[in-house]
């Protein structure tokens, strides 16, 4: 159904909770989703699927058509028995338009796919980029999910900092790590590249320990590259803040490894951690 979003409609982490997903390539729904379920607890809505319909060529209308995507993706609830809150919306900027709708609902995080066409170029035209540039000062948390597929995860990693991305990347791995009952190593990335990090991370590590118990593993990045990331997390999913992502180059495109997934997060900086 079509859609009027509010605009700047403040948010505030107490009373954020959920996920909206937009989504726009129906052949990226099913990992997109099997994340979104993955990190949305049974206590918190159900994540809030959209899908926003440029006006191109088309006369106005209050009702957006459905469009091939979130076809697939109302289709891939109905097969695994979720639910979720689905709908179609005019846009005419989209990455506003994603912002606006998770202030509207008032969710914790958005997950977006970074869709490519077959040239190899942003099928999205640069949404991505606006929404973690629009998201930045907003108590929202912000995941991209660049590549994978909706295979079962048997083990979680996460590259963790002091900082508001790495809280956010903890958060959203031990929100998977305890829905899936699977385990969850978090690389923990000191500024000074020593064995002994941070007390701030060593804290963090204690508390996820504390409240996953054998589930939760942790060890220091030994290295601030790319290579060495990948070779400490030799798993299917990798979540890594978007500042570090920067910092070691990790694209926004592919990451080695096929069936690796890899999720780049922004955390909200007005917060801790939004859970």
């Amino acid at each position: 159904m079509g859609a009027r979003f509010r605009r700047n409609r403040p948010t505030s982490p107490e009373d954020q909770r959920g996920l909206l997903v937009p989504v726009a390539n129906p052949e990226a729904v099913a990992p997109l989703l099997a994340i979104a379920f993955a990190a949305s607890p049974p206590d918190e809505p159900p994540p809030r699927v959209i899908a926003l319909v440029r006006r191109a060529g088309v006369a106005d209308s209050d009702v957006a058509p459905p469009t091939a995507a979130l076809t697939a993706a109302v289709q891939y609830a109905q097969a695994h028995g979720i639910t979720i809150g689905a709908q179609a919306a005019w846009t005419d900027d989209p990455a506003a338009d994603i912002i606006a709708a998770a202030e509207d609902a008032r969710v914790a995080w958005i997950l977006l796919g970074y869709h490519r066409n077959a040239k190899g170029g942003n099928t999205m035209g640069g949404v991505v980029r606006e929404v973690f540039s629009k998201a930045k000062p907003l108590a929202i948390n912000v995941g991209v999910f660049i590549q994978g597929t909706d295979r079962p995860i048997e083990r979680v990693f996460a590259a963790i900092d002091g900082g508001s991305d790495g809280r956010a990347v903890l958060s959203l791995a031990m929100r998977i790590a305890q829905n899936k009952k699977c385990k969850l190593r978090a690389l923990l990335v000191s500024k000074r590249m020593s064995p002994h990090p941070e007390p701030d991370l060593v804290e963090m590590a204690r508390e996820a320990y504390a409240e996953m118990g054998a589930l939760f593993h942790s060890d220091v990045l030994t290295e601030h590259s790319l290579h060495q990331l990948l070779r400490q997390s030799p798993g299917r999913l990798l979540i890594v803040g978007k500042k570090f992502a920067d910092e070691v180059g990790l694209p926004l495109d592919e990451v080695p490894g096929g069936d690796r997934c890899v999720i780049v997060v922004q955390g909200a900086e007005t917060s801790d951690c939004a859970e």
